[in-house]
């Protein structure tokens, strides 16, 4: 009778032993199939985020190429017939017409340049951000229908050339998103740079739009969309705030680093000034 009980409670602690070890067994092979599937999705977000950035990337580039090529045929055919016109116009005898003429050359040539150098890669690189967003503000307050605030704080670091267009791009479009929907007649940007970071505040005082993130309100403006995805493909963030009848403010964060250059042509392109608290103010 003992042998028996004996027998009867080993069967029952292997049967146990063999389930647990079942069950653990079963556990596991789930657990490592939900994680093959979750790192499988993992990887096919990142590839698919990796996608939409190279065709963003490609974009950008042969919009550049576009910017330069249209640039390069402005100075070089329309300023060059403009010019022309200039010099017949003046070889003509002096009169009222012929010197208004002169004048509205003489503007359409200024815009020409500003324009020229406002789309072209190469220039933007060489005067650095602030100073393109200083013309760029110019050439707006020129038209006589805006006043413009421009003000840079912190030393100005260097940002990778090719950012620094796309930075400067996403500006463009904030801007010329103000020119045409805004209604406003006040633009001001202001630059701060604290390592490891540039901020980016573009506001102005124009009828707004109704724009409320934290109750669903999504980014539905091709501009405003394209402006969000440029921020992220160079590591960057971008925020809208917006109220009816109070104006618009976008601001960037982008996580730009001195590292992005060596020390040698950091130095040479005399981004070792320290522009602190600098301010332009046109009206």
């Amino acid at each position: 009778m003992q042998e028996k009980l004996s027998e009867v409670v080993l069967i029952l602690i292997g049967s146990t032993l063999t389930t647990l070890i079942l069950a653990t067994l079963i556990i596991l092979s789930v657990f490592i199939g939900q994680r093959r599937k979750f790192r499988h999705r993992k990887e096919l977000i990142e590839m698919k985020s990796n996608y939409d950035k190279e065709v963003l990337r490609t974009q950008l580039e042969t919009q550049m190429q576009t910017l330069e090529t249209i640039s390069r045929e402005l100075h070089d055919n329309v300023g060059t017939l403009i010019s022309m016109a200039m010099v017949h116009l003046k070889s003509t005898e002096n009169t009222r017409q012929t010197t208004e003429a002169n004048q509205m050359l003489d503007e359409a040539m200024e815009i020409l340049r500003d324009i020229s150098r406002s789309i072209n890669p190469d220039n933007i690189q060489k005067r650095g951000l602030s100073q393109s967003i200083r013309n760029e503000l110019d050439r707006i307050r020129k038209s006589g229908q805006y006043k413009t605030n421009f003000t840079s704080e912190g030393v100005e670091f260097a940002i990778d050339p090719q950012n620094q267009v796309i930075l400067f791009r996403i500006i463009q479009e904030a801007l010329n998103n103000i020119l045409k929907h805004a209604r406003a007649n006040e633009i001001q940007i202001s630059l701060i740079f604290k390592e490891p970071k540039l901020s980016i505040t573009i506001a102005d005082n124009g009828q707004g739009f109704l724009f409320q993130p934290e109750q669903g309100d999504s980014i539905s403006h091709s501009g405003l969309a394209n402006m969000t995805k440029r921020a992220r493909l160079i590591g960057g963030s971008l925020e809208i705030k917006s109220k009816l009848n109070a104006g618009t403010t976008i601001e960037i964060q982008y996580p730009a680093f001195i590292t992005d250059l060596s020390k040698e042509k950091y130095h040479k392109y005399g981004m070792h000034k320290e522009p602190v608290n600098t301010e332009l103010t046109s009206s």
